[in-house]
């Protein structure tokens, strides 16, 4: 393939479009495996009892809007700010957290992936409530959560929640 010029200069290689039609697989092979068309099957952590999602998104969707109500992270004049308005969103987390642990899924199968999401939230507040009490102290640390397999929790909670059609029960993004 002969390298073309474009109007902006770039060159065309056939490296370059190999890169490009690679990215564009890639993009449309995770489309597919987490769209409502890829079999219920082919992913292990897809829950049958999909009206335990129908319950749980409402709950995660009321939680989100209320800490997205709260002051952002950037506009804290100081980490005890930052701590001040952190502690008012872990107990929303912890009402949320509390509220999904009351939800039971109808189909048996289901338990050991709800139990493991559950597990996961579990960690990820009281990873924030001792967030909130370092940036109290008045050190302006880094937020962190258990990681598994090298890769944090949240990302397979999010997983978990895009998987089952909850888009509102990803971890809120609200730490900074």
């Amino acid at each position: 393939m002969k390298e073309r010029e474009t109007d902006s200069g770039f060159r065309w290689s056939a490296g370059s479009v190999g890169l490009l039609v690679a990215v564009i697989l890639i993009a449309l092979m995770w489309a597919y495996i987490l769209s409502p068309w890829s079999k219920s099957g082919d992913v292990p952590t897809t829950l049958k009892d999909k009206s335990y999602a129908a319950t749980a998104e409402p709950l995660c969707a009321a939680t989100q809007t209320q800490i997205n109500g709260l002051p952002k992270a950037n506009t804290a004049e100081s980490p005890q700010d930052r701590a001040a308005v952190l502690t008012r969103a872990d107990a929303m987390v912890a009402d949320l957290v509390k509220q999904l642990h009351g939800l039971e899924p109808k189909v048996v199968e289901d338990r050991q992936f709800t139990d493991q999401w559950l597990a996961d939230w579990d960690s990820y507040l009281a990873s924030r409530v001792r967030y909130a009490g370092i940036l109290a102290t008045g050190k302006d640390d880094r937020f962190t959560v258990e990681a598994e397999g090298g890769h944090p929790i949240t990302e397979r909670m999010d997983g978990f929640a895009v998987l089952n059609n909850m888009p509102s029960c990803q971890v809120p993004l609200d730490v900074g």
